[in-house]
């Protein structure tokens, strides 16, 4: 009897640090929501539901997995969005109007990707500027930006000879469209760079304190600027892809996406504060705000409550992330 209550304490001690896991705590609200919505309206919790949803996450998920790194060195990103579109447009009408092949067009956008993400960098980490007011000045020029490539008619990629993706794109692989394979490969190359390699540690240890990281010899700007070109160029792919998807450049894409893409990283566990990561937290909270959006739908509650209902999750993840940071110094 007298062992039996170290073991009990020892389970229950270990089944709280496994509720904390940050994948954990954002599947709980999730399994709720779907649980609830599938009791009023069975039909939600269907393979053709989930299938419909799964279409659409792969290119806001990419867009939150690159927003995620300057979240980790404690800066954020709020372009990401717009980039995506920009680097959309710019492969379409390079593809269109000037006959490159969709490779070099491709590779083009994603550098002018680069450069965005070098241009938020310098602005933030070299000369100081707040991150929020940078990236937003990047959300309004590049956004501004994509209009100046359209001549009154969208980009379609089906009309052009040389183009030769639209049927790769609609080809199913094990019940599943491309992009989100595409998606899965991502997000597994990410988990083990931020989870296995030393660059990974030395850019969460950058976010975790940046003082203590310099100490240590870990070039923190360095690392900084690196994540918004990352940032950058996953906004960039993910802009790409929808594009290549619908075979069509339009210049509305990526209009919203960088505050669902905020919200899923704080929701699957990113910390805003920096060195604090979960590729795998953030895949599932971009599940759980889209089948929250799609709860909405389902229930018959006006459209509008999407914003707000995001707004929800997030305001309660931010207040869960200062609790843990709060219970992380107290320790």
């Amino acid at each position: 009897m007298q062992n039996s209550q170290p073991i009990a304490r020892a389970n229950v001690s270990a089944f709280r640090r496994f509720l904390r896991l940050d994948e954990v705590s954002v599947t709980i609200p999730l399994a709720i929501i779907i649980f609830i919505t599938t009791m009023i309206r069975p039909d939600f919790l269907t393979i053709n539901n989930f299938s419909a949803m799964f279409t659409q996450i792969p290119f806001i998920a990419v867009c939150a997995l690159g927003a995620a790194f300057p979240l980790m060195t404690g800066n954020v990103d709020i372009s990401t969005g717009r980039v995506a579109g920009f680097a959309g447009i710019i492969m379409a009408s390079f593809i269109c109007d000037y006959g490159w092949s969709t490779e070099t067009a491709i590779l083009f956008a994603l550098a002018c990707c680069v450069i965005i993400g070098l241009v938020n960098g310098l602005l933030v980490v070299h000369l100081g500027v707040p991150d929020f007011v940078a990236t937003m000045g990047t959300l309004y020029i590049v956004g501004g930006a994509r209009y100046l490539f359209i001549k009154g008619y969208q980009f379609a990629l089906d009309k052009v000879p040389s183009y030769h993706y639209g049927a790769f794109f609609k080809t199913q692989f094990l019940g599943m469209l491309p992009p989100f394979w595409i998606m899965i490969v991502l997000f597994a190359i990410a988990f083990v760079v931020i989870k296995k390699t030393l660059w990974g540690r030395r850019l969460l240890a950058t976010g975790d304190n940046r003082e203590v990281a310099v100490l240590a010899g870990i070039p923190a700007k360095q690392m900084r600027m690196a994540a918004y070109v990352i940032s950058a160029v996953l906004s960039g792919i993910a802009g790409i892809m929808l594009t290549l998807d619908l075979g069509l450049g339009l210049p509305e894409t990526g209009d919203g996406w960088e505050f669902r893409a905020i919200a899923a990283c704080v929701v699957g566990g990113v910390s805003l504060s920096g060195g604090k990561c979960s590729p795998i937290g953030i895949l599932i909270g971009v599940l759980l705000v889209f089948a929250t959006e799609n709860a909405i739908i389902f229930l018959g509650l006006p459209t509008t409550m999407r914003i707000a209902v995001q707004g929800a999750l997030m305001a309660f993840a931010v207040l869960f992330d200062i609790y843990k940071q709060k219970r992380k110094v107290a320790a």
